[in-house]
């Protein structure tokens, strides 16, 4: 899926001692934006969301005109979760800020919000650790799409027993299967203890997808 980014064009008047002049949004530099296509995870500090800790950490990057950033600074409740920010952006491509149409250095700011669940009735999975879904080569190229639901026993260290799937064609039944049935997994808590319980997963495999993309990176 393509994003379409529309900035906005104001027309800021300035009222000076000489009289008015008026400012075009070109003359102003447009500040750097987070990539929407190739940036990295927020990573939830497995330490804090075992306890459950919430939090929130701000971050301020310097930006440069190539779009990477070189120095970022975050301040947070915790210090993972400043981790975590500074890990996002570091991991991450920026559409950089220009000026008069020319690219120029800049900064971006972003405050993260962090928020645990007080107790995971259902397994979570774990995207940090788990390899992304890979669009099988053959069904990508014969346009063979689909959605498929995987169902799977999650035992209490986060490993997959038993999964079965959904109707729907096999490569990708298989392809499905391979990804939850290898992925990782926070475990169900019940009384703050894991416990065995029911994961039920979806992937939708949508052959239309951007050629960039891959389906899923």
């Amino acid at each position: 899926m393509r994003l379409s980014v529309i900035r906005p064009a104001p027309v800021i008047v300035m009222l000076l001692a000489s009289g008015t002049t008026t400012l075009q949004a070109e003359d102003r530099p447009l500040g750097a934006m987070l990539d929407p296509h190739h940036h990295g995870q927020l990573i939830y500090p497995p330490a804090e969301l075992e306890q459950h800790k919430d939090g929130t950490a701000h971050i301020r990057c310097t930006i440069s005109p190539a779009g990477f950033p070189t120095e970022c600074q975050a301040t947070a409740s915790e210090p993972d979760f400043a981790l975590a920010a500074e890990n996002l952006a570091y991991t991450s491509n920026f559409l950089p800020a220009y000026e008069g149409g020319t690219p120029v250095q800049s900064t971006w700011e972003k405050t993260y919000s962090f928020r645990a669940s007080p107790d995971l009735t259902t397994p979570l999975l774990d995207k940090t650790h788990s390899a992304q879904p890979h669009y099988p080569e053959a069904a990508d190229a014969a346009g063979i799409g689909g959605r498929i639901t995987v169902i799977c026993q999650i035992d209490q260290i986060g490993a997959a027993h038993d999964c079965t799937v959904s109707d729907g064609p096999a490569i990708l039944q298989r392809a499905s299967l391979a990804y939850f049935g290898l992925a990782r997994y926070y475990p169900a808590l019940k009384n703050g203890q894991p416990v065995p319980a029911q994961y039920r997963g979806n992937i939708n495999w949508d052959a239309s997808h951007p050629v960039d993309q891959k389906g899923f990176r």
